[in-house]
């Protein structure tokens, strides 16, 4: 049996070394935190928050879309707009179908009678026609209110076989006796042996004053053609 202290012939040992517990040896440092990491976290917060609010604000969006196309709103929204239709193409009846002007107006056409014997025209008060604070009398508009009027009239004829054609406007007033007055006229002469379709039209300003008759007149009356209102009229309105 060996000691302890002796060494086997041969082989080697390795030194002993003591550790002094006691020596002061210095430790390692401690390892700092990393500073782009700090500098970084409100960018990450701030991304955060931002994910949240488009997360958020799509769930807002989906509910919304979902309510509103849900198959009972869809078939109650189709039926309502049908019947939208249908209202706005039932003809309704309007309370007041016309304006009445602010002013006296009268706008006469042509009717079914003829001219009298003294070619005094006869219009029609229906249908387009207008009178408004003017009243149609005898073929006439009678003036209701004093003030200037601008008069017009239009004729549709054909064109005389060597003869005279006159369009004329007269006033008829209890101011003055004897014949009508004459406001406007218009006169053709044509020779020919072709008869064609004119018109004639007389405009104009003049005062008038209350009980005063406007009427127009027309010299071989038997030549007006008459194919429809808008070939003859006579009207006046104050200015």
């Amino acid at each position: 049996m060996r000691s302890a202290g002796t060494a086997e012939v041969g082989v080697a040992y390795p030194p002993v070394f003591v550790v002094d517990g006691q020596a002061g040896y210095p430790l390692p440092p401690v390892p700092r935190p990393r500073r782009g990491f700090s500098a970084q976290w409100p960018l990450y917060v701030l991304v955060s928050l931002a994910l949240c609010g488009l997360a958020v604000e799509a769930c807002f969006i989906y509910k919304l879309h979902s309510s509103t196309t849900t198959p009972s709103d869809v078939g109650r929204v189709d039926k309502i707009s049908q019947d939208r239709d249908e209202i706005e193409i039932r003809p309704t009846r309007r309370t007041n179908p016309m304006v009445k002007p602010s002013k006296p107006t009268a706008h006469l056409t042509a009717g079914p009678d003829r001219p009298r014997a003294d070619g005094i025209l006869l219009w029609n008060t229906e249908g387009d026609s207008i009178t408004h604070e003017l009243k149609y009398k005898e073929g006439g508009l009678e003036v209701q209110r004093e003030g200037y009027y601008f008069i017009y009239s239009k004729v549709y004829f054909t064109e005389p076989k060597c003869n005279m054609f006159t369009h004329t406007v007269l006033r008829r007033t209890p101011r003055y006796l004897g014949d009508d007055l004459q406001l406007m006229e218009s006169r053709r002469y044509h020779c020919s042996h072709s008869r064609e379709l004119q018109s004639c039209y007389l405009g104009g300003v003049f005062h008038l004053v209350k009980d005063d008759i406007i009427l127009v007149k027309a010299q071989n009356h038997t030549l007006i053609a008459r194919r429809g209102p808008y070939d003859n009229f006579f009207g006046a309105y104050m200015i």
